[in-house]
């Protein structure tokens, strides 16, 4: 259960948003979250979740993954 999201500075454009990237993988790395970055440009963030995942754990990573995006969009 592979899952990615590829940040840019704007949608119409896709102009790549590799700090932004950078900043959500430190900020997740700072509650805990391991993300990895990817992409050419290194602006996607990528995820490979255990198959063996409890209900409680992923939904507690997607909390700090929203947590990481919102600090890092500030």
């Amino acid at each position: 259960a592979m899952l990615a999201i590829e940040l840019v500075h704007d949608r119409a454009t896709k102009d790549p948003a590799p700090e932004l990237a950078s900043a959500v993988v430190e900020a997740a790395a700072e509650r805990g979250l391991l993300l990895l970055k990817s992409g050419i440009y290194s602006n996607c963030i990528r995820v490979l979740v255990p198959l063996v995942i409890a209900d409680a754990e992923l939904d507690e990573a997607l909390d700090v993954w929203e947590e990481a995006l919102t600090e890092a969009l500030v």
